[in-house]
């Protein structure tokens, strides 16, 4: 079962197969553009939170 959260944001995206540049993209390829740039966002937040969990030298002397 979706969540209120889920259902909303379907309301607002765009449908699948949206129109780009006048022409209708198929959803084959309009599923696959989403699952792409989620993808590449999964990445980002990946590398940011190995460089975050990583000890880092102090440049101030104790």
């Amino acid at each position: 079962m979706r969540t209120w959260k889920e259902f909303l944001k379907s309301l607002t995206q765009e449908p699948a197969g949206f129109r780009a540049e006048g022409r209708v993209l198929g959803l084959g390829l309009a599923t696959a553009q989403e699952r792409e740039s989620q993808k590449a966002s999964e990445e980002v937040e990946d590398f940011l939170r190995q460089s975050a969990a990583q000890e880092r030298p102090s440049t101030t002397s104790s």
